[in-house]
């Protein structure tokens, strides 16, 4: 099973739902193993629903736009019903014999029995669930007002309840399967970074540096994404382009802040090199922000909140000697958003859990001197944590 099939059924049970909708890409794919198109095709209006019941939590049913509806076959759960809506044509005009492949799409794949919308869609599936009259659990960063209104119009009798931090609740908890994906994600981004260390040259621009790890990191299947490598004193401005008058110079520090994007899982890693030689400063900064990376790495643990292991990276790191050292955040939860709770902030009430991944990070940034930044992601575990990455966090790393 791809996703928490128990911590799905408690929390169905806690909110007494007897149904959940998903309807956003990532909650889409967590339930299912596949990235609905439509979410692609159309940002902003496509619509695409997964139906999970209390009754049977480990089908999923299916609302799909008819013309990419054979990305179920891509579905790694069982499924269920499956309702189309639109119009789109496969045809079958010969006496060729079909594939069962061929047979399940060419049954999705009837005009005739398509809905005019996806809202009528959904609402054909929830009553042929037996669900209209239900106390059901909508993703509602996945719905527009318009597939809402007609939704309620459609199943007046139904009791529609607010659910997309239940969803994400549920994924907090990561299955064997997402820990699988993630660690491919953050070796893909580790290995693209060392692809470009490995072609290094004196007058290398920005630029080259960042088609040479997003070229490195599609080879190996990822999908590059707020690419942040930067030379030098430049990195203070790390979200701006990278400029190709930029060029790398001995004395200079190299800053990657790369995401990736792996079978839909995400990784966001920081390392920091320094090209022929480091000023004293930057060495010592390096070394207090590597003890607050190896303080959490060895000392976070379930039960504590994301406050807590704020204070207990930022002592660390004062401790070690950079008392000047100012953060709003050291890290956060990453899994299908590159960005989920909880937040390592000062004012984070949530309780970390074993099986969550938390990308743990101390990133320092000033003008005229550049980046220093060391980000891992970090597996939970009830009694040892464990790095995805194969990085070392040791002293700043002299490139010759």
């Amino acid at each position: 099973m791809i996703y928490n099939l128990d911590r799905l059924k408690h929390q169905l049970d806690v909110y007494n739902l007897d149904a959940i909708v998903a309807a956003t890409r990532e909650n889409i794919l967590y339930l299912t193993g596949f990235e609905p198109v439509i979410k692609t095709l159309n940002p902003y209006y496509g619509q695409c629903y997964v139906i999970i019941s209390r009754d049977e939590p480990e089908r999923v049913n299916v609302v799909h736009s008819i013309g990419e509806v054979d990305q179920l076959l891509d579905a790694v759960t069982p499924l269920g019903k499956v309702h189309c809506y639109g119009c789109f044509y496969r045809e079958y005009l010969s006496s060729t014999e079909l594939t069962e492949e061929e047979k399940q799409l060419k049954q999705w794949s009837t005009v005739e029995k398509a809905d005019r919308s996806p809202a009528a869609a959904l609402s054909a599936l929830l009553i042929a669930l037996d669900l209209e009259n239900s106390r059901i659990g909508y993703d509602q960063n996945g719905f527009s007002p318009a597939a809402l209104a007609e939704l309620q119009a459609n199943l007046s009798q139904a009791k529609l309840v607010p659910a997309s931090e239940i969803l994400r609740f549920v994924r907090r908890v990561k299955t064997a399967h997402e820990i699988e994906q993630l660690t491919d994600s953050a070796r893909c981004n580790e290995s693209a970074i060392a692809e470009v260390l490995d072609h290094l040259y004196e007058g290398m621009s920005e630029t080259e540096l960042s088609h040479l790890f997003e070229l490195s990191l599609v080879k190996q299947g990822a999908r590059p994404s707020l690419t942040m490598v930067k030379i030098g004193r430049h990195a203070v401005g790390g979200q701006r382009r990278q400029r190709e008058e930029i060029r790398l110079a001995p004395g200079d520090l190299l800053w990657f802040d790369s995401d990736a994007l792996y079978q839909g899982f995400w990784s966001d890693i920081a390392r920091v090199y320094a090209y022929r030689d480091a000023p004293p400063v930057a060495r010592e900064r390096y070394n207090a922000l590597a003890c607050g990376m190896k303080t959490a790495i060895a000392e976070i643990s379930p039960g504590m909140t994301g406050s807590e292991v704020f204070n207990l990276v930022m002592s660390a790191v004062h401790g070690a000697g950079f008392e000047e050292y100012r953060r709003h955040h050291v890290g956060h939860g990453i899994g299908l958003e590159p960005y989920e709770r909880p937040i390592l902030s000062p004012t984070e009430t949530e309780c970390i859990e074993a099986g969550t991944i938390l990308s743990i990070e101390t990133p320092f940034y000033e003008f005229g001197f550049g980046a220093l930044h060391i980000e891992d992601p970090v597996l939970i575990g009830s009694e040892t944590n464990r790095l995805l990455t194969q990085h070392k966090i040791q002293q700043l790393m002299i490139l010759d």
